[in-house]
């Protein structure tokens, strides 16, 4: 097996097999650990092909980003059309795991979105700062609290114990008050029960943290549930290891948003088309002339948040870039051409049928 410390001599037989002096064919283990030329070798194929102008990837980004902010309003009269499309093209490439894929993810979002975009909340709806650490046992007591068989006293049981978690959490008055009315809201007792309930919070939720020496243990263990957690600390901290990598993460645009999935997707599964490269009449194309994998796809448009970073000297780079490869093309070892009227892979058919 090749050792990463030994330098050897390679030779490349095919695009991307290479043999030692041994004659022995390097794995792709292998193939990783020294330095080789595939990677930075442009495929015969794409030799003189014409390179998309700045102008036109320019308005084919501004198209791209004018339907990521359609999609992000969450409105089916947006996402239903390019998902269909993304279907049809799956189905015309005989992908079908791939366009079963595509189905069960419209079908899901066509039964939990509306048609109409969602709007932001206004200035006059009380948002509710609720902490972290008691999402989960709010989400408990409501279960509770929306069975039939919780009556009055069952009710007020419940949100008497969620009460106590309340006042130790450190939040507002008017945010413990919202949050037990949301509560009682959500149980089956009559409005007026519901209201008679509620009003009778309201000189309970400034009191302390009631601490029994009877009950030490159990006190303790309510401590202990207020107390944060070491992956809560890490959250909280402006100097962890994890707000670091969520940082970085952040700057090179990985997201799990509709632009991940739009630039992801779309490049990878529409033979290097995004819906702005179509109508511009222009594509993205590996070095090797070898189609995107997702993989390849999702490196590619986590190119454009490097492209942010950077100031836009990563995009503004395709002025002066020999083959006009901006960051996100550096990245993922890509270039963007003007569209070819017939695939590579078609054209080598023909020829060999030719022959």
């Amino acid at each position: 097996m090749t050792s990463p410390d030994a330098s050897h001599d390679i030779t490349q037989v095919a695009p991307n097999t290479f043999v030692d002096e041994t004659g022995h064919q390097l794995s792709q283990k292998e193939i990783r650990q020294i330095v080789t030329p595939h990677a930075f070798k442009v495929a015969d194929s794409l030799i003189g092909q014409p390179l998309a102008k700045p102008v036109r990837r320019g308005m084919a980004i501004g198209i791209d980003g004018l339907l990521i902010s359609a999609l992000s309003s969450g409105s089916l009269v947006f996402i239903l059309p390019l998902l269909g499309y993304l279907l049809w093209n799956r189905i015309r490439q005989q992908r079908i795991q791939q366009a079963v894929l595509v189905g069960i993810v419209t079908l899901t979002l066509a039964f939990t979105l509306d048609f109409s975009p969602q709007t932001p909340d206004s200035d006059g709806v009380k948002k509710l700062d609720l902490p972290s650490e008691l999402a989960l046992p709010m989400a408990g007591v409501a279960l509770k609290l929306a069975n039939d068989h919780c009556d009055y006293q069952c009710v007020e049981q419940e949100v008497a114990d969620f009460r106590q978690q309340l006042n130790a959490s450190g939040m507002s008055v008017e945010d413990k008050k919202l949050t037990l009315d949301e509560l009682i809201d959500a149980s089956q007792l009559s409005k007026q029960q519901q209201t008679q309930l509620q009003a009778a919070q309201a000189h309970y939720l400034t009191e302390p943290v009631i601490k029994n020496e009877q009950h030490g243990s159990k006190d303790d263990s309510k401590d202990a549930a207020a107390e944060p957690n070491l992956w809560q600390k890490l959250e909280k901290s402006n100097h962890s290891l994890l707000q670091w990598t969520k940082g970085i993460l952040a700057d090179f645009g990985v997201g799990f948003g509709w632009a991940m999935f739009y630039f992801t997707f779309f490049i990878s599964w529409n033979q290097g088309q995004t819906i702005g490269k179509l109508l511009m009449g222009i594509q993205v194309v590996q070095l090797d002339d070898q189609p995107l994998s997702l993989w390849n796809s999702f490196s590619r448009q986590g190119g454009y948040g490097a492209g942010f970073a950077t100031g836009l000297i990563g995009f503004l780079q395709i002025l002066w870039d020999p083959n006009r490869q901006a960051i996100q093309d550096k990245v993922a070892s890509t270039l963007v051409i003007v569209k070819r009227k017939t695939p590579h892979h078609n054209k080598t058919a023909a020829k060999v049928s030719e022959s």
